[in-house]
């Protein structure tokens, strides 16, 4: 696509290489024409002030007509020099500039009607003023030339130029009132000149109305002051306008509207506008682009009237937009002809909006918001995108058919959460650029799929749930740039072998794939542009092969972390940027550091091997060395001196090794520290004080586990920073610092996500992250911390020798998750403003010298999981709460005077209390089942009688058959009772 601002510029580029053939063309038709002598020997006074060290003017020699001169050009009529070109190509000829001093012998030049000494090194000296002396000149192009100092005002001379390009030199200016005499100036471009206080650049360039394209990049130009100055008298208007990266805010709208009827092309991205553009820009029916972005433009962009859109080309990233897409495209709807929109950055939300009514966009980008909802209804009929970027967003559902879109050169997805599978990817002959990683993307991938692929360089297929089914002898159609698969699909478990095809990748990332085994040998025959390598988190063993010849092109970033790869740490390339070999079998020294160690090398992490040895002396050449992680090894030695020398290192792990001897006091150097860990060794010495007066910074303090003895400084209270402090497991004495109540980080409950390396360039890998493990006591056990600490809050000063009382000052630390004073010998008493540490998740006091009863503030830490005050000597009855009297007893055992729940000890007066109880109780069930007993006599003999009774009267022949028994058993009991006194009788007469 070709923009109104390309259209514009080759205009004028155009009509300056017009007149260039012209004359040349003329000079070699009229033989006869030769260069006239006084212009010759100004031209090689004018040589012998340049250092030409790679021969552009070789051809300038003593026997040639200076007219065929490289760069020259004479009038085909008076023999003139009217064009000396000596402009270096940058992107043909790079690092290939003239040097040197500008002879004012080019005075001699006078017919000069063109002059162009661009992207050449003038070693930062002012510009000539004798220059302005050159009143022929139509063309002055000095631009990227190392000019420095400020810029001369008498260039306003000049009075002939039509083209002037100053930009990007190290000059500033105060005033460019100068500009009103250059009346016949159509192109201006003092980019990246200071211009900041130049107050009356608007007022300046106004009044030429001849000016038609101007560009004013990064000038820091100040904001229109008075805002409410009228402009009614300008007679300028402008077709292209670049203001961007400056200080501009609204004061500037009212200014661009009376200067605007054939404004084209308008660029005024990261400025400091805010709120809602006027509505008038909706009338600017001639403007094709319009680049707002970097600015602070919350409510969107006004409503074009009817008729009056013209754009082609609209940019609004990074503008905190906060309206939903759907509204946003609403304002935009009467441009028919928008060919480009790029919104990303930005706080979009609502559904992905249809952009079908756009039916010559071309290049839609809305990547890095909060849209969500599926692809709209009508999409796949929006066949005419090439690029397509909508990654970054919570966009769900499956994707469309790719079929329908078989112009499409770039497709980003990624960041997601779409699922299903990617539907005829084969149908997409022109791609060059896919990434669909992070989502649910599941299927399967056959090489078929891939077949027509050919122009692909760019694949990132991460983070998905795919299955590769590519035969071992499958050769791809394409080449790769990049080849992103980290945990893209199912452990394959065998090396892909496609990727042995691939000769030009400049980044591989086949992480956490699941491949085990060794690597082929032909791996190794890495690509000459690679500088980003990532194999971690798989099973793959065996040995590095030497590295130092490999990596040619740029600073490489290696990441073989979390394999099985053992021996000895091979060569590496000398300008390697990031190691990361952590999580491995690898052993013996690493004095091959020392061949690494240069101005490129950022980050290093060997953590988790066998490296033994001592830690070489050789760190004085890694100034720009940041993070440092030799963690859990058996390395051995003295901390080297050298470390000093670091001092942009902002994180340095030498955890859990060997080391012994004290902290050398060069480290007081680093002073943009923000982690410390050196705990887990054998050093000694007194906790040193440069560390509270030289680190500032500092988020953790690790010292645990090493022998150092001594009171702790009171300097430690100013790291205002601190979050983590443990000092556990030495020799330390004195008491506990009451200004520890000064570690701000501790105090504020309100906390933001803390990184532990915020400020390095190397947190991230090109994946995107890059994790370091920080290995803390938690909860009475070795957790392992990556990258984020969140809330984590330690304090841990167990195991020492500290004595005194726990001063109450520890409370206002209300941001403390962990606080850990045990197997010390502190006295006195848990103090009562203990309570207002509700951030508390673990609380040990155990193994010390406590007294007292437990404070009821105890009971108000509601996050308290774990607890341990064993072993004291605290007394009197254990606060009842619920979250007290849920631990286990444990927790307060080996205090002989203290009782209650949960321990199995009571309190004084606890049994009279619990004998009445019982006893009411007893009383109370009895008198329940006396209750009961009769009801259940009452109940028992209606409802026998009722079914007894009840059924006799409402059956007759049972009710008579009763009766019938009820005589015979009458008669049977008078006849069995007569016969019986009868025979009593007798007996009694005799």
């Amino acid at each position: 696509m070709v923009s109104s601002f390309s259209i514009g510029l080759l205009v004028v580029l155009f009509g300056a290489a017009a007149f260039a053939t012209a004359t040349a063309t003329a000079t070699a038709k009229d033989v006869s024409i030769r260069c006239i002598e006084r212009e010759r020997e100004a031209l090689l006074s004018f040589k012998q002030g340049l250092v030409d060290e790679y021969g552009h003017l070789s051809s300038w020699t003593i026997n040639q007509d200076c007219c065929k001169w490289r760069g020259i050009k004479c009038s085909n009529q008076t023999g003139h020099v009217i064009m000396l070109n000596l402009q270096v190509t940058s992107w043909i000829n790079d690092f290939e500039p003239l040097r040197g001093k500008i002879s004012p012998s080019l005075l001699e030049l006078q017919h000069l009607q063109y002059l162009d000494l661009s992207n050449n090194d003038f070693g930062g000296i002012q510009i000539p003023k004798f220059l302005s002396s050159l009143r022929e000149l139509r063309h002055l192009n000095l631009s990227s030339t190392n000019f420095g100092g400020s810029l001369p005002y008498k260039l306003g001379n000049l009075t002939s130029l039509i083209y002037l390009d100053l930009s990007y030199n190290d000059m500033k200016a105060t005033t460019l009132t100068w500009l009103t005499q250059l009346t016949s100036l159509r192109y201006l471009d003092l980019s990246y000149i200071d211009l900041t206080h130049a107050t009356d650049w608007v007022q300046s360039v106004s009044i030429n109305p001849s000016l038609k394209y101007m560009l004013l990049h990064d000038c820091g130009l100040p904001s229109i002051c008075p805002p409410h100055i009228s402009f009614s008298n300008s007679s300028i208007s402008f077709v292209f306008l670049d203001l961007s990266n400056n200080k501009l805010n609204a004061s500037i709208y009212q200014w661009l509207l009376e200067s605007s009827s054939s404004l084209v092309h308008l660029d005024l991205s990261d400025n400091m506008l805010e709120g809602l553009l006027p509505t008038e820009f909706g009338s600017m029916s001639s403007l094709n682009y319009l680049d707002i972005s970097f600015n602070h433009l919350e409510e969107g962009f006004p409503k074009f009237n009817e008729g009056r859109c013209s754009l082609k080309s609209l940019f609004i990233m990074h503008d905190n937009l906060n309206v939903e897409l759907s509204k946003l495209m609403q304002n935009l709807s009467e441009c028919f002809s928008l060919e480009s929109l790029n919104l990303k950055w930005n706080q979009l939300t609502g559904s992905f909006a249809d952009i079908t009514s756009f039916p010559s966009l071309r290049e839609l980008d809305v990547s890095h918001n909060s849209l969500n909802g599926s692809f709209p209804k009508g999409f796949e009929k929006f066949s005419v995108i090439t690029n397509l970027n909508i990654g970054w967003n919570q966009i769900t559902g499956t994707m469309l058919d790719l079929k329908a879109f078989p112009l499409l050169e770039s497709l980003d997805l990624g960041h997601n959460q779409f699922s299903g599978t990617l539907n005829n990817i084969k149908h997409l002959p022109r791609l060059k650029y896919l990434d669909v990683s992070s989502n649910y993307f599941n299927g399967t991938l056959f090489a078929a799929d891939m077949s027509n692929l050919t122009r692909l360089r760019y694949l990132d297929l991460s983070m998905n749930l795919f299955v590769l089914k590519f035969s071992t002898d499958w050769v791809p159609p394409f080449q790769l740039d990049a080849i992103q698969l980290r945990s893209c699909c199912k452990s394959i478990y065998a090396f892909p072998d496609w990727l042995l095809t691939q000769t030009n990748y400049s980044i591989l990332d086949i992480s956490s794939l699941g491949i085990s085994g060794s690597l082929p040998q032909r791996f190794w025959n890495l690509s000459p542009r690679l500088y980003y390598l990532n194999v971690s988190n798989n099973g793959i063993r065996g040995n590095m092969p030497n590295l130092s010849i490999q990596f040619d092109s740029f600073p490489p970033f290696i990441d073989l972390s979390e394999n099985d790869f053992d021996g000895p740490i091979p060569l590496l390339p000398s300008s390697v940027f990031g190691l990361v070999l952590s999580g491995n079998r690898f052993s013996g020294e690493i004095s091959m550091l020392c061949e690494i160690c240069g101005r490129n090398l950022t980050f290093i992490d060997l953590s988790n091997n066998m490296l033994s040895g001592r830690i070489p002396d050789c760190w004085t050449k890694c100034y720009n060395l940041e993070v440092l992680n030799l963690g859990n090894n058996h390395l051995s030695g003295h901390v080297p001196n050298s470390f000093g020398s670091l001092v942009n290192i902002e994180e340095l792990y030498l955890g859990n090794n060997k080391l012994f001897g004290e902290l050398p006091p060069s480290l007081k150097n680093c002073t943009r520290l923000i982690c410390l860990d050196v705990g887990g060794n054998s050093l000694t010495g007194e906790i040193p004080t440069w560390i509270g007066e030289n680190l500032p910074d500092l988020i953790l303090l690790s010292l645990q586990s090493n022998a150092f003895y001594g009171g702790i400084p009171s300097h430690l209270c100013n790291l205002s920073s601190l979050q983590i402090l443990d000092l556990s497991i030495n020799r330390i004495s004195g008491t506990i610092p009451k200004c520890f109540k000064n570690l701000t980080k501790m105090i504020q409950v309100e906390y933001s996500k803390t990184k532990l390396s915020d400020r390095s360039s190397l947190t991230w890998s090109y994946s995107g992250e890059y994790l370091i493990s920080v290995s803390l006591v938690w909860k009475g056990s070795d957790r392992f911390f990556k990258n984020t600490l969140g809330p984590l809050t330690v304090m841990d000063l167990s195991g020492n020798e500290l004595t005194g009382e726990i001063p109450k000052e520890i409370a206002v630390l209300k941001r403390l998750t962990a606080l850990n004073l045990s197997r010390n010998y502190l006295t006195g008493g848990i103090f009562k403003e203990i309570g207002q540490m509700k951030q508390l998740e673990s609380l040990d006091l155990s193994r010390n010298m406590l007294l007292g009863e437990l404070p009821l503030a105890l009971s108000q830490l509601n996050y308290l999981s774990v607890l341990d005050l064993s072993n004291n000597k605290l007394s009197g009855k254990i606060p009842e709460s619920t979250q007290l009297q849920s631990f286990n007893a444990s927790a307060y055992m080996g205090n002989p005077e203290l009782c209650g729940p949960p321990l199995p000890r009571k309190c004084p007066g606890d049994e009279f209390v619990n004998d009445n109880k019982n006893n009411n109780t007893r009383e109370e069930m009895d008198e329940q089942v006396n209750i009961w007993f009769h009801v259940s006599i009452c109940l028992g003999f209606i409802s026998g009688f009722w079914i007894t009774c009840g059924t006799l009267l409402l059956k007759q022949s049972w009710r008579n058959a009763y009766f019938t028994f009820l005589i015979n058993a009458k008669d049977n009991i008078y006849v069995t009772f007569a016969v019986t006194a009868a025979r009593l009788g007798r007996k009694f007469h005799r």
